[in-house]
């Protein structure tokens, strides 16, 4: 269930105004929670140091601002969001929570009444309109001798902690399912024992069998998946399917696809796709930054929490 993060006050407390629209600290803490979140340990304890919690406070004001000027032009374009749109995007959210009161509990847990949720939607719909627009036609194909050259002259950045390619199935189940429920989706999963099938089953989507999810979490580091989960994957040899881990959701498989040991240039054939996928989105993000600069130059942006800037400079110092 989605906790509630900060003290619902805070929607009140301006951190920037764009053209006289308030980004509030709320949806700053909001958006900071949120990216902070996968890198908390099982006590809930952030694992990244002070600069990278300010930078990434920096990131999410900046975001927030980026988006409000996306959201304004894209009204003055007349972009709008339709009611099937809205509607489609609440029930894809919807679907994200187990019961229909889970997905109250959540709203009420972040302090949102449905209106307000609605009109969030309605927003987040006309930003990606918005920031579709600016991209479309301009994005180049990212080849594979792109990424080879991009990996060439970015060695160092193609190291780090260990990394792992994890496989995902799991068989959704109610944490008070009668045993003979659970002992059929059991025997489901444990037909699955070949890396072969494993893989298989994968991909064919999100949705391979009417009982059963799986994805392709690409590479993770330590901390970055369920804290239940999380220890079994990186315990678990390469190629090997584990055994099946129950949790409040359900029941899970893991296969460990391919471990990039910690300290290790990763070989390109390991992370090709992966950067190749990281360069084009990074040639997005190139030519939305260009178009929110031009915005920027002409909006009114009034930005009151310095907080961030004041505790990056003091760190340069």
């Amino acid at each position: 269930m989605a906790k509630q993060t900060v003290n619902l006050a805070q929607k009140k407390i301006p951190v920037a105004k764009v053209n006289g629209v308030i980004v509030s600290q709320y949806q700053v803490e909001t958006g900071l929670d949120s990216i902070l979140e996968p890198h908390k340990d099982i006590k809930g304890k952030v694992r990244l140091s002070q600069p990278e919690q300010y930078a990434a406070r920096k990131q999410v004001i900046d975001n927030l601002v980026m988006r409000e000027l996306l959201f304004q032009e894209g009204h003055r374009q007349g972009l709008e969001a339709t009611e099937k749109e809205i509607n489609h995007a609440i029930e894809l959210s919807a679907s994200e929570h187990q019961t229909e009161q889970q997905f109250k509990a959540m709203l009420l847990m972040q302090g949102l009444t449905f209106n307000e949720y609605q009109e969030q939607m309605r927003k987040d719909i006309i930003v990606n309109k918005m920031a579709a627009a600016c991209v479309e036609g301009k994005r180049k194909p990212v080849t594979t001798a792109d990424a080879r050259k991009y990996y060439q002259e970015n060695r160092e950045d193609m190291k780090g902690p260990e990394m792992r390619k994890i496989l995902h199935i799991e068989a959704p189940l109610d944490r008070y399912a009668p045993p003979e429920e659970e002992n059929k989706v059991r025997q489901r999963l444990e037909k699955i024992k070949s890396p072969k099938e494993f893989e298989m089953i994968v991909s064919k989507g999100p949705n391979p069998e009417p009982e059963l999810k799986a994805d392709d979490l690409g590479y993770i580091r330590r901390g970055q998946f369920h804290p239940l989960l999380d220890p079994i994957a990186f315990r678990l040899p390469e190629g090997e399917v584990s055994r099946i881990v129950r949790t409040d959701e359900g029941l899970h498989l893991l296969l460990v696809k391919k471990v990039l040991k910690a300290g290790q240039t990763w070989p390109l054939e390991f992370i090709v796709e992966e950067l190749k996928q990281k360069m084009y989105e990074m040639g997005s993000v190139a030519i939305l930054n260009d178009f929110t600069a031009k915005l920027i130059k002409k909006a009114e942006v009034q930005i009151f929490d310095r907080i961030a800037d004041s505790k990056l400079e003091q760190e340069r110092q």
